[in-house]
């Protein structure tokens, strides 16, 4: 009976480790951690001690802000990013600055996986991302407005939010086959759609995310908490279709074939 209660206990543990392992939010679980990792759900980062203003009001957030300017691009395309200790409400920068309150890289966070194919488990490393030598400026371009036509896809912004025009063939394909899963955080008050970290990124879901496809809405596969189908193997191309979906000019269909296999 020993053995055996043994035995059961030790199958127990292993599915309960094996099910927190899988957890979607992955190294954002930090060590089990969880949520109040970066949200504090009764006060806002005001009431959890920090900085005073407006910041607290966006969605609950718990850290303080890294007070910090980035650079990205290079020579005449240089521009600067400046994250303050407060960020208004509605301002889309708040979807980047509060990414860089722990991956700026000048903080190293416990118990969080900082590198960026995910191999650390629980160990206490650097997030590095805004602190290597370069800046942000090996990095895709953030807090910067999508445009729709020419390179972009056609359409439209209107409050913020894009519209896409999909009056030719090729284009309606696309949308229909794939969409465009990317998140653009709108400016309301300046009418242009933004792209953040959380454009690309859902902190929430690191390796699922629900997506149609085909005019099916289904649970796909996704990587590194990406918003759309990313499933980074030699059989599938939703990886590509991906940053297609921004990306009109790297698209099939802006040389009119159309992408009906992913």
């Amino acid at each position: 009976m020993k053995k055996f209660m043994f035995l059961a206990l030790t199958i127990v543990l292993a599915l309960t480790m094996s099910a927190v392992a899988q957890d979607v939010l992955g190294p954002h679980n930090v060590n089990g951690h969880g949520c109040a990792s970066c949200h504090a759900p009764h006060s806002g980062g005001e009431g959890n001690g920090g900085a005073s203003g407006s910041t607290a009001n966006n969605n609950i957030w718990g850290r303080d802000f890294v007070v910090k300017s980035y650079t990205q691009g290079e020579g005449t395309a240089a521009r600067t990013i400046a994250v303050t200790a407060t960020i208004a409400t509605g301002d889309p920068l708040f979807h980047t600055a509060a990414c860089l309150s722990c991956h700026d890289g000048s903080a190293t966070i416990a118990g969080m996986s900082g590198t960026s194919f995910e191999t650390v488990d629980g160990a206490t490393v650097p997030t590095f991302i805004g602190n290597d030598a370069e800046g942000l400026s090996n990095y895709h371009p953030v807090h910067t407005a999508y445009t729709p036509g020419g390179y972009n896809w056609p359409g439209t912004v209107a409050n913020g939010k894009v519209t896409w025009d999909v009056s030719d063939p090729y284009v309606a394909n696309f949308n229909t086959q794939y969409g465009h899963p990317a998140s653009f955080r709108a400016d309301v008050a300046n009418n242009k759609a933004m792209v953040e970290c959380g454009t690309c990124h859902n902190p929430h879901s690191m390796n699922k995310v629900k997506q149609t496809i085909a005019g099916t809405t289904t649970y796909q596969t996704s990587k590194f908490f990406v918003r759309g189908w990313y499933n980074v193997t030699s059989s599938s191309n939703s990886a590509t279709q991906f940053c297609r979906s921004c990306h009109y000019s790297k698209s099939n269909e802006n040389v009119h074939v159309n992408s009906t296999t992913f």
